[in-house]
């Protein structure tokens, strides 16, 4: 009797972990709002054409995202990065977060993939001259989609790829750059050493070589 007691003792402390193993496995959602699968990924990637303007703002630099299923953000902004390049992780995001850009993506309208106008192979795509080149790809529920977004000239990028791109610089802690930040370094290294040397040259004049 004792033990069939302990059994189930055991049986309900083994159901009660595991029921708390699986609430903790998965962010909670908002009351009817849909959580996001566990396949879930997004791949953004900003390229800036030759001639197009220069911007501080986060979303508007050459840039690169990747939000993995393990919850795993890549993130690298430079301008010769393609959509092919894979960057260094950033960080680790929290499960509320991933929660927090699968709602944004859905309001978005990102997750109707009937919508999606990129091609089959996005790797292939170039931004033109004076263009600006969003590209994101989306993946949930063993389905893989494109959407492709271009502004050319002084032309505002398309807002819900801005926000989504400004999103993930904000979560990988990448900053609007500053002004200075834009403008060319220049080094000053003192007086000309040689000064002295090209005075007594000049003065002396120069023999030729026979």
């Amino acid at each position: 009797m004792q033990a069939a007691a302990r059994n189930l003792v055991w049986a309900l402390a083994a159901g009660i972990a595991a029921a708390l193993a699986g609430c903790a496995s998965r962010a909670p959602a908002s009351p009817g709002e849909d959580r996001y699968p566990d396949d879930f990924s997004i791949d953004a990637t900003l390229l800036v054409g030759l001639g197009a303007p220069e911007s501080l703002r986060a979303e508007e630099q050459q840039a690169k995202y990747q939000v993995l299923p393990d919850g795993s953000l890549l993130a690298d902004a430079s301008p010769f990065l393609d959509i092919s390049t894979r960057p260094g992780r950033a960080r680790w995001l929290y499960e509320e977060q991933v929660q927090w850009l699968w709602s944004n993506c859905s309001q978005a309208g990102f997750l109707q993939e009937a919508d999606a106008n990129g091609p089959p192979n996005p790797d292939l795509l170039e931004a033109r001259r004076g263009e600006r080149l969003a590209v994101l790809t989306f993946r949930a529920e063993g389905r893989t989609w494109t959407f492709v977004r271009r502004a050319r000239g002084e032309e505002p990028l398309d807002p819900a790829a801005a926000r989504l791109l400004r999103s993930l610089a904000i979560l990988a802690w990448m900053p609007d750059f500053r002004a200075e930040e834009l403008a060319p370094e220049r080094y000053d290294y003192g007086p000309d050493p040689y000064e002295l040397y090209r005075a007594i040259r000049d003065k002396r004049g120069v023999e030729k070589v026979k």
